[in-house]
């Protein structure tokens, strides 16, 4: 009898996994124009890679409906069981089927697939339902005859009376479909369980659209909070003319393109607090301090997030962490954005990024693919007759080691490129090799040892680099994620927990009159970057700018989940969740006169982040 269960189970579920497919390629039909530049070959395999989606939602949604049929007791093929089983399958998934067909014309005023918004518009909905159902008539007749086709043929069950297997043994496979159904909720063995951004690994980016289907993207944002539109000022064009954002500097650049290399180094945990050239000498980093001297080391830089997984949308595509979720894992991961890949690769660059850390570790490497990285390498790609002896016991490869390997790598690249670079080794738990202990101060935190061997092993970096063909013609970005264990007062202020160093070096170029006291954040590098190269672009967002750009002392925008924060030359200003304004001088913190235009300000780059990022129109100003 088991065996004839599990047999139906398969075809009745294989029927709603050609159903999905079916709802894709209607999806497809529907919103061609988005998708119409991609091959075919391309459009095929989002159609294929759409399968390991398919199967999460399928067994999620179906999850009563497999229990149900595989029951270890009783009789389940006697013909009223069978009855209920069917209207459980058809129960379950005519919701799903529905919601797949809104998106249909759906996708197309919000450029994603459909998320738990639809918890937040049930009022309009209802109030609306009349005047929906007459426009889009076509959906509710296909719904209606889904569900019929569903109906209709779903496979019955043999009408033999079935042979009754032990229950112990009908346990057993119980069991045994459980963890296969698990495997396939979370899409694999990979380090992390399928999400959306998952499906963005296809060129071009907006094939994820096709790869995923709506039923998973909106069981994955349950839970997730939605963010409210900001309405402080009443239209998008006077929205825009209250941010100091020209597009047009972007545009029509002045001067001739650059080909430098860029390399973007992102130091794990490289707090300003321990940098011996932002503290009177007082650091850990010797060597970031004689680079400093050389290159331009910003006096005032500030990450936009505390974590790690919020650094690399704010470096690498100007996206700030100005809400609950990082924007990775958020609800809007789907959002269109374009990242310093996709404006590099049309101008012929080799793009990559290397992290020493597993792949899939905060979905980094599905990040880097959506930010227009060809290539990624994680522990993945490092020779495995190495990873023995560099791995550090817990998250990845040893600074030393895999700093060592990126020069290598970086050699075999056809200039120009860009590459970014994630060191880990000054991570929780702070392990540095067993020959460095007790080489490097010791500190009064536990982080600052390895903070000591991680600049060693960027020391190192540099030697080997000086001696490839490529570094004189390089730029060199180095930054840190975020903040991490504080000791001094004068960083323990809300400020004081982004401040990390930013630091512009080329080999053979002189950089002195850039303005090295200026406000910068990590949105500036990619307009910096932009800038630099003199790369025309209309896809840069305002929450950063050039810091070669003379004419501005700057700002850094951050979020510390009850307010928002603006941080100018002497002043910051806060933001709360219910609209409250505070002034404070940056210097004390110390609470300071109002500043109407620093309010506005705030509020504008609030208002469009989160309108932004709600309807998927970040880029509105360029449509």
């Amino acid at each position: 009898m088991f065996d004839t269960s599990f047999k139906l189970l398969l075809r009745r579920l294989g029927l709603i996994l050609g159903l999905y497919m079916l709802l894709r390629l209607v999806f497809y039909l529907f919103n061609y124009s988005t998708f119409a530049e991609a091959g075919a070959a391309e459009t095929l395999l989002a159609f294929l890679h759409g399968l390991r989606f398919d199967v999460a939602a399928i067994i999620i949604t179906n999850s009563l409906f497999i229990v149900l049929s595989l029951l270890p007791v009783g009789n389940t093929q006697h013909p009223k069981y069978q009855h209920l089983l069917k209207w459980v399958f058809v129960l379950s998934n005519a919701p799903f089927i529905a919601l797949a067909l809104v998106d249909v014309e759906f996708f197309d005023f919000i450029g994603r697939r459909s998320s738990n918004e639809f918890f937040t518009i049930t009022d309009d909905i209802a109030n609306q339902a009349g005047q929906l159902a007459g426009n889009y008539w076509y959906l509710v007749l296909g719904l209606i005859l889904l569900v019929l086709f569903l109906v209709k043929l779903y496979p019955k069950a043999p009408a033999a009376p079935a042979v009754m297997v032990p229950i112990w043994m009908r346990s057993l496979c119980l069991l045994a479909v459980a963890a296969f159904a698990v495997l396939g909720i979370r899409g694999g063995w990979q380090l992390k369980p399928l999400r959306p951004s998952h499906a963005f690994v296809l060129e071009p980016a907006s094939l994820g659209h096709l790869t995923l289907n709506t039923p998973f993207t909106f069981i994955k944002s349950i839970g997730q909070k939605q963010l409210e539109e900001k309405h402080y000022y009443s239209s998008d064009e006077e929205l825009l003319a209250a941010l100091p954002f020209n597009p047009i500097q972007y545009k029509q650049p002045d001067g001739e393109q650059k080909r430098d290399n860029i390399v973007i180094i992102i130091l794990e945990s490289f707090a300003a607090e321990y940098v011996g050239a932002l503290n009177n000498g007082q650091g850990y980093t010797p060597f970031l301090d004689s680079l400093a001297t050389q290159g331009v080391l910003f006096q005032n830089a500030f990450a936009n997030g505390r974590k790690s997984i919020e650094a690399l949308p704010s470096i690498l595509a100007g996206v700030p962490s100005l809400m609950q979720e990082p924007f990775i894992t958020s609800p809007y991961q789907a959002n269109k954005f374009y990242g310093l890949g996709h404006l590099l690769q049309q101008e012929g660059y080799r793009t990559a990024m290397f992290h020493g850390a597993a792949n899939g570790t905060m979905g980094f490497n599905d990040f880097a693919h959506a930010a227009g990285i060809e290539d990624y390498y994680g522990l993945d790609e490092y020779p495995s007759s190495l990873q023995a002896k560099g791995y550090d016991g817990q998250w990845g490869i040893f600074d030393e080691p895999y700093l060592q390997y990126v020069a290598k790598e970086l050699t075999t690249f056809q200039e120009p490129f860009m590459a970014t670079v994630f060191t880990l080794s000054s991570h929780q738990p702070y392990t540095i090799p067993d020959k460095y202990k007790d080489r490097f101060l010791k500190g009064e935190l536990e982080i600052h040892e390895s903070i000591g061997y991680a600049d060693h092993a960027l020391k190192e970096f540099f030697e080997a680099a000086s001696k490839e063909p490529w570094y004189h013609n390089t730029l060199f970005i180095l930054t840190a994620d975020h903040t991490q264990q504080s000791i001094a007062p004068a960083y323990q202020n809300e400020p004081g927990h982004y401040r990390v160093p930013l630091l512009l070096f080329h080999p053979d170029l002189d950089l002195g009159n850039v303005n090295a006291t200026q406000v910068t954040q990590h949105t500036d590098i990619m307009p910096t970057v932009i800038d630099y190269l003199n790369i025309p672009t209309d896809k840069v967002l305002p929450f950063g700018r050039s810091v070669l750009d003379s004419t501005s002392t700057g700002r850094a925008l951050f979020f510390n989940g009850n307010a928002w924060f603006m941080v100018q030359q002497n002043e910051v200003t806060e933001l709360t969740m219910d609209d409250q304004v505070r002034f404070y001088s940056l210097a004390e913190m110390a609470p300071a006169s109002p500043s109407p235009a620093s309010e506005k300000l705030l509020k504008a780059y609030v208002q469009y982040f989160r309108n932004g990022m709600i309807g998927n129109k970040l880029y509105f100003y360029n449509d």
